[in-house]
């Protein structure tokens, strides 16, 4: 997700003064699946759940996007950074069952358990974005100043990407390692 997705949260932020920890906003939707049966919907799940990196379809989805800015602090010959702001933006799209109220109670537990695995599943992905926010609100508090402030925007952005970069990777072996939840208990039959 581009780096321009959350421009006036991130202008909020600043104009409210920079917070201690980086703000962080989540979005969720939900797509439908209908049937009467765990196999139907599981076949709906397949059919209609949205598309991973990969192009497979899975049951849900969590894709977090995290911005930051600052402002110059230009000391003599030095420019270092302050006022920093850092938000990021979750969206997760997760399934709901149309069907779940008039549903036979074995059909409604099993989906009940399936669906608090899936939740339990993009909150770890969701937790990924939240502690990709924090790190790098640390690393650019942490930036020493430079000589001018274009080199200081180059680290200050590299320090960023380097940390989005450690948990996307992050995001990719958790799927990797629970079978994108399906270890945790997120599969139906």
């Amino acid at each position: 997700m581009p780096k321009t997705c959350l421009p006036v949260l991130i202008f909020a932020l600043a104009a409210a003064g920079a917070a201690a920890e980086p703000l962080s906003r989540v979005h969720t939707s939900y797509y439908y699946v209908d049937g009467k049966s765990a196999t139907v919907i599981a076949a709906q799940l397949e059919k209609n759940g949205p598309a991973g990196e990969d192009g497979k379809r899975y049951a849900a989805k969590t894709r977090w996007d995290v911005q930051w800015k600052f402002n110059h602090d230009q000391q003599g010959e030095t420019c270092g950074v302050k006022d920093i702001a850092v938000a990021v933006g979750i969206a997760q799209n997760m399934p709901k069952w149309r069907g779940e109220d008039n549903a036979a109670s074995a059909l409604s537990a099993r989906w009940k358990k399936f669906s608090e695995a899936v939740k339990r599943h993009e909150d770890g992905h969701k937790e990924h974005g939240v502690k990709a926010a924090a790190e790098i609100e640390a690393a650019l508090q942490a930036l020493k100043p430079a000589s001018n402030c274009e080199d200081l925007d180059k680290a200050a952005n590299a320090a960023g990407e380097k940390v989005i970069e450690k948990y996307r990777k992050l995001d990719a072996e958790y799927d990797r390692s629970t079978d994108h939840g399906r270890k945790q208990g997120a599969k139906l039959i």
